[in-house]
């Protein structure tokens, strides 16, 4: 099973590229919105909004926070495609055909799988974090802890996202993944209007959609271990199934 993680964390090489450059590029620009913000353009736009000179909606720290948010989640969501990734490898190297001839059965070969997953995205996680941990540091906007808070709930909206792909791919037979990417995006955004649809008619009918972004991130922030939770049950769900689904029909990954 080692040799399978393995595999497919070679496969994943390609990656290493665009995730070092989107880090490095998301905490060079930062830092300098930051900085800005002390002693910059954007100090100074923050003064003439509060002394009325502009008809902004917005403060400018207000809108740097969402900008930060964002940038702080680079690196993590530039690895969040991992899984489908590694499908579409061993597609076009043929591997699928070849994999049941291993010694290894088919629950183990899922469950290497996710262990593939856990690896890519613990390692994204783990940069966001460190990368937040240096910017808490420049910055009274948010604290690490709000960070945190972010990059937790982050990657655990990953996890589901995966775990959605996994049942997906092997309940459907579905061989192109931009199906099952699309397919899990609508799930997951299906399931976040049915849960916030009162509060997006109320910021709908107030006219301030902004809210509703805000009231989002606050959710992130400190509400993140319920979307760790719904994670964990999503991905126990998705290893039994596709397991399931694996060894009673096809038996190949």
């Amino acid at each position: 099973m080692k040799g399978l993680i393995i595999k497919d964390l070679m496969c994943l090489r390609k990656m290493r590229a665009a995730f070092v450059f989107v880090t490095v590029a998301s905490f060079v620009i930062t830092v300098m919105a930051l900085i800005s913000a002390r002693c910059g353009n954007i100090a100074l736009a923050e003064q003439e909004y509060l002394t009325g000179g502009t008809d902004m909606p917005m403060s400018p720290s207000h809108m740097l926070w969402y900008a930060v948010a964002v940038m702080v989640l680079l690196p993590l969501a530039s690895i969040g495609d991992s899984l489908t990734l590694v499908f579409e490898a061993d597609k076009n190297s043929g591997f699928a055909n070849v994999a049941g001839a291993l010694p290894v059965s088919v629950k183990q070969r899922v469950f290497a799988r996710f262990i593939t997953l856990f690896l890519t995205c613990g390692t994204g996680t783990i940069i966001s974090l460190l990368l937040s941990f240096v910017l808490s540091l420049f910055t009274d906007i948010m604290t690490f802890g709000d960070f945190t808070g972010l990059v937790l709930s982050a990657a655990s909206l990953i996890m589901i996202f995966s775990a959605l792909e996994m049942i997906l791919i092997f309940l459907l037979m579905m061989k192109n993944t931009d199906y099952v990417r699309i397919i899990s995006l609508l799930i997951m955004f299906a399931v976040f209007i049915l849960c916030s649809l009162g509060r997006i008619i109320e910021t709908v009918r107030a006219m301030k959609p902004a809210e509703l972004i805000t009231d989002g991130l606050l959710f992130l922030e400190n509400r993140w271990f319920i979307l760790a939770a719904a994670a964990a049950v999503c991905l126990l769900i998705s290893y039994f199934v596709s397991a399931g689904i694996a060894e009673r029909k096809w038996g190949e990954i």
